[in-house]
């Protein structure tokens, strides 16, 4: 026989259509010739009645009859992997096959996993359009082993925008779930391996969830996990969506070595259905660099606040927007100062507050931003001034006065060597003054 010659119509029990109704359907339906099918089913889905075509004998009943009844035979045979038996129950109900599209539209298939002794293989159904007009409505059913298709190279995947995003997930993620939220399975495909059907890992998803919290999770992570990886919350989500979603989750794996791993739960709508799709990394580099920064600003904010004990004031100002945010300062300054947040503004209140008139001019010229901007640079790196505090008693005399040393520090420059920021801090000097010889008076502080 041709290999592209139809297969002989199966004989069994009822009225099986005869070759000649069999060769029209064929002819109808091109691409029926283009495969090897194990079972060609013509169905009546109003009257529920189907006429067997072609039929293999491994786990279908030959013959003809109720089509529901030889669905649900073949669904009781054992022959569907236990992971998939939901899918192929949900799509093969009456309701949904009455569903299927009109002539001229594409078919609606289902891929599923047939068991055979040492494993499975995977098969196709289609649902083919009938070409009959009128009020039968009827359709092909056709079953197809594609297992080496899938093994030689065949993707799902049927655009080139699809092929990209494939490509796009190997390059940046290792491991990715696919949750089937109506059966609660799960497929988990490692990306960091050529695509093997047989290296598809299949298994109740739930029971993956307790056993990552059980052996993997760390325990401090345990709760943020489950919130966001539970069948529950899957299908609740799911309920929420309307196009597309994402939630993340990272969470450390148990051991002494410190290692995160990121979650990637990608929701999209298809029809009435809702994909979920997990995907996950290892983002531990990512992690200790973001964990190093942080200790670096940490660091540095404790050697300012440690610093800042030697001076009775310390402030850190933005030169580019003439504004400044105080780290450490008395009382009754921050009392003056108010919520004022402009430094130009700022020193002005504070002058003529507490600085001496005779000094207040001097002062304000040395610490104008204008100048700081304009001076400071890696080789002038601080701008000082000495000036006389007023006492907190307005009637005390001038030998109630303090001595004050204020200094602007440059901390941080742009591309151009430009100040961007400084720390102003000022600290008494007045014991200094009364003793010349204990500190000279020459540098910064």
């Amino acid at each position: 026989m041709p290999a592209d010659a139809p297969l002989p119509p199966a004989r069994g029990e009822g009225e099986p259509m005869d070759n000649g109704n069999y060769e029209m359907l064929l002819n109808a339906v091109p691409e029926i010739r283009a495969y090897t099918y194990r079972k060609i089913l013509h169905a009546d889905l109003v009257q529920d009645r189907c006429s067997v075509l072609v039929s293999d004998p491994e786990g279908w009943q030959p013959g003809d009859g109720s089509l529901t009844g030889q669905l649900a035979d073949f669904a009781r045979s054992g022959a569907i992997h236990p992971g998939d038996m939901d899918r192929f129950v949900a799509f093969t109900r009456l309701q949904q096959l009455r569903a299927a599209p009109q002539a001229g539209q594409e078919a609606r298939t289902l891929i599923y996993r047939r068991q055979v002794p040492g494993g499975y293989r995977w098969n196709l159904m289609e649902v083919v359009p009938d070409q009959k007009t009128g009020e039968v409505q009827s359709a092909i059913l056709c079953f197809k082993d594609v297992h080496d298709a899938l093994r030689e190279g065949f993707k799902l995947a049927r655009s080139k925008r699809d092929m990209q995003m494939a490509a796009i997930l190997k390059c940046r993620y290792q491991m990715m779930n696919t949750v089937y939220l109506d059966s609660g399975m799960c497929e988990r495909v490692d990306l960091r391996q050529d695509y093997d059907p047989d290296k598809v890992l299949t298994g109740d998803y739930s029971l993956y969830i307790q056993t990552a919290l059980a052996r993997f999770v760390h325990p401090d992570d345990a709760e943020i996990f489950r919130s966001t990886l539970s069948l529950e919350h899957l299908r609740e989500t799911a309920a929420t969506i309307r196009d597309y979603g994402e939630e993340v989750c990272q969470y450390r794996l148990q051991g002494e070595t410190l290692r995160w791993i990121e979650l990637h739960v990608l929701y999209g709508r298809q029809g009435d259905q809702v994909m979920v799709n997990i995907l996950g990394q290892d983002v531990t580099e990512d992690k200790l660099q973001e964990a190093a920064k942080l200790q670096a600003l940490e660091d540095r904010a404790y050697l300012i606040t440690s610093l800042s004990s030697l001076f009775f004031s310390t402030y850190y100002i933005d030169l580019e927007q003439d504004s400044f945010r105080a780290v450490t300062q008395q009382r009754r300054v921050g009392d003056v100062l108010g919520d004022e947040i402009n430094f130009t503004a700022a020193l002005r209140l504070y002058a003529n507050h507490f600085i001496h008139p005779d000094d207040r001019e001097r002062y304000l010229s040395a610490m104008d931003v204008e100048r700081l901007r304009r001076e400071l640079r890696w080789w002038t790196p601080y701008v000082a001034v000495e000036y006389r505090k007023l006492p907190e008693d307005p009637s005390a005399g001038a030998e109630a006065y303090s001595w004050t040393r204020a200094t602007a520090v440059l901390a941080r420059t742009g591309s151009d060597d430009m100040p961007k920021t400084a720390v102003y801090v000022a600290r008494d000097i007045t014991r200094e003054l009364d003793d010349p010889a204990s500190v000279p008076h020459h540098g910064p502080f």
